[in-house]
């Protein structure tokens, strides 16, 4: 398939033959900012082989550029709800040390985003209980967030589990190799008793690339 990258004022679309690309379902023109990211973009077209894989940055490229109203209206709505049941703010163990690793290293996190946007978390010490978020900062932030940012905040939270962590990520405070090994403090800590779990190995290389994936595509698009 051959396709051009058409400069358009600031951003770039792409054509099949006279076929303008645009996204599915919505038909929304699929464009981006810089040249880099057209270029993986059809990059990934030629060697066919970004159907399959979520996080392709074609895939997410599509996604971005297909949200409307009604969709970001859905993510940021799972965005409060993931934020409500942050990992971050997770303390539900019996094992103390680990409890006290926790707080050395996710407090800190915890604190700053409180600070910012006046978010009333509360750490969670028991199954049956949420922080209940009632943050109007956070929704403004939320609110101006592009399409581009507003997936990966939505694409991270949804995989680890911390609205929290994905939101330094945005802000370019932690890398994604800071954010897997935060997200996986109590696997690390289990493994450092009990042993590597086969299946878990591949569970954990499958979610490091994800991230690394959604960190290209981050890179790219802004």
């Amino acid at each position: 398939m051959l396709v051009r990258i058409i400069k358009l004022e600031d951003k770039y679309i792409f054509k099949n033959d006279d076929e303008i690309f645009l996204t599915t379902p919505n038909g929304s023109l699929l464009e981006v900012k810089k040249k880099k990211h057209a270029n993986l973009i059809v990059r990934e077209i030629k060697n066919n082989n970004y159907y399959k894989d979520p996080s392709s940055i074609m895939n997410l490229t599509n996604f971005s550029c297909n949200l409307k109203f009604e969709e970001k209206k859905r993510i940021k709505k799972k965005i409060i709800e993931i934020l409500n049941f942050d990992i971050v703010l997770f303390r539900c163990f019996e094992e103390k040390e680990l409890i006290i690793q926790m707080n050395k290293k996710l407090n800190p996190f915890m604190e700053k985003f409180d600070k910012c946007f006046k978010s009333n978390l509360a750490i969670i010490s028991s199954f049956s209980k949420s922080s209940k978020i009632k943050s109007k900062k956070f929704y403004l932030f939320l609110d101006k967030l592009d399409n581009y940012n507003l997936t990966v905040l939505f694409k991270l939270a949804t995989l680890t589990k911390s609205v929290i962590l994905s939101y330094f990520f945005v802000m370019k405070d932690i890398n994604y190799n800071t954010l897997f090994k935060l997200t996986n403090m109590e696997y690390n800590y289990q493994q450092k008793r009990w042993g590597v779990v086969p299946e878990q190995e591949n569970i954990d290389k499958n979610f490091y690339n994800t991230l690394k994936k959604i960190s290209i595509f981050f890179k790219n698009a802004n």
